[in-house]
């Protein structure tokens, strides 16, 4: 980040915080089921903000919970039950359920239980590690888990954002995700990056481009492959 695109950042951020931005309405998710790990239900909502914004992501988390009991439930469906419960047109639909439901088997195989509450004994950059090694996570979802629920640093990025961002001057158009929430993460303190990124994502979904549409698979910047690296059961 050049210094000029640092301080079109932090004019930005400055700028948001007057307007409240974090406050958007309709960007609450809906509350965790009764029993649900708060975690588990964070990387969720996460699975369905990136790349869709908050918006969409509360209203489709409202959907799957309107129709699973819970989230085991909703682990064991195909990925092509989960995506006929979400519109059509949402975006990176049939990955994305792939995503979610290899990312709940994951867990399950791992914890022997559909909980990541032990994560909190471990330290910030443990958990932030497991975050990022869990199947099905993208880099964004992983960030956001971490920051938002495990309290370890990290600035969720997906291309929606770059965009964004890139309207401010604040990067390239066609930098990749994870080079912008690398910088991010730099150019933020730990104590800073949760506000930040929460008014920056709040924002987006009132800046969203006339243009902006579902990102191709050239836009997604995945980490490690273009689908899940495994299909748990």
């Amino acid at each position: 980040m050049t210094p000029e695109q640092a301080k079109k950042l932090d004019a930005l951020v400055k700028r948001l915080e007057r307007k409240g931005e974090a406050g958007a309405a309709g960007a609450a998710p809906p509350p965790p089921p009764e029993g649900t790990d708060p975690i588990v239900h964070e990387l969720v909502h996460s699975l369905l903000v990136w790349e869709a914004g908050q918006k969409a992501a509360s209203r489709a988390l409202a959907a799957f919970l309107k129709e699973f009991v819970d989230y085991n439930e909703l682990r064991i469906c195909m990925s092509d039950e989960l995506a006929a419960i979400l519109p059509k047109k949402y975006p990176v639909l049939e990955e994305r359920c792939e995503r979610i439901r290899v990312a709940l088997n994951q867990v399950f195989a791992r914890q022997h239980a559909l909980t990541l509450a032990p994560l909190n004994e471990l330290s910030k950059r443990e958990a932030r590690s497991y975050m990022d090694t869990l199947d099905g996570v993208t880099p964004f979802v992983a960030a956001r888990v971490s920051l938002l629920s495990l309290g370890a640093h990290g600035f969720p990025v997906d291309t929606r954002l770059v965009k964004k961002l890139a309207n401010e001057g604040v990067c390239e158009p066609d930098t990749s995700p994870e080079i912008v929430a690398g910088t991010l993460e730099r150019h933020f303190r730990a104590g800073q990056a949760e506000g930040a990124y929460q008014l920056i994502e709040a924002w987006s979904e009132g800046a969203r481009s006339a243009k902006s549409g579902t990102p191709t698979a050239s836009e997604k910047g995945r980490p490690r492959s273009s689908r899940p690296r495994s299909r748990a059961s």
